[in-house]
């Protein structure tokens, strides 16, 4: 009872907002909860659930999950600084986030039907952007058939992002990479431990890994 009083105190004092509408689902630890700090939660739709994993660090971010089935999965001593987090009007797709990344300011956005999924223990910069499609479609002008239909982004355990770098639709990096700042990421990796740089973003270097620390 205290607890809850102290949370409820908590939320207001710090300014988290959330708005639960539906047949949602938000499973928020107390361990996560006690650390929120500006951040708002908006779950509409149908059967969606938004998870976030014990001691995850959210601040200064929103949190929109809406459509049908949908899941986003913050894991474990996650810290998300600062951002937005939007998986919208589409059904059966995923944002996840695994144990242990820090993002100190993203925007992820799903709004087709495609997901993305960022590892465990990747570290991800400020002004970054990770979405899975275009908004509007590119038509062939005689069939009207599209031609930029979404795709997954994968970014596996253990990827670096420098600043201001864009993640397109079918990206997909693989572990222990570094992006360079400014790039433009928008295919396929098939290679690991390597500096990713440029705009469209190719490989710069080969034979590395990275650690958070200045050794």
């Amino acid at each position: 009872m205290l607890e809850r009083l102290y949370l409820s105190l908590r939320n207001m004092a710090y300014k988290n907002r959330r708005s639960i509408k539906g047949g949602n689902h938000l499973l928020l630890p107390v361990s996560a909860e006690r650390l929120l700090k500006k951040v708002t939660i908006k779950l509409g739709g149908r059967n969606n659930r938004l998870v976030v994993g014990e001691g995850c660090e959210l601040s200064h971010c929103e949190i929109r999950l809406d459509g049908d089935n949908n899941l986003i999965e913050i894991g474990p001593r996650t810290r998300f600084s600062a951002g937005k987090i939007y998986l919208r009007a589409t059904s059966g797709q995923h944002i996840r986030i695994g144990a242990d990344t820090t993002v100190e300011g993203a925007y992820l956005l799903v709004d087709e039907r495609a997901s993305i999924d960022i590892g465990r223990d990747c570290m991800l910069s400020t002004d970054i952007l990770i979405r899975t499609g275009d908004k509007h479609s590119i038509l062939d002008a005689v069939s009207g058939v599209r031609l930029n239909p979404s795709r997954d982004v994968k970014i596996a355990d253990r990827v670096w992002i420098g600043r201001d770098v864009q993640v397109l639709k079918g990206t997909v990096i693989q572990p222990e990479s570094v992006v360079g700042a400014c790039s433009l990421v928008s295919r396929a990796f098939d290679e690991g431990n390597c500096v990713i740089a440029g705009v469209p973003a190719k490989v710069v270097k080969r034979g590395i890994r990275w650690d958070r620390d200045k050794l």
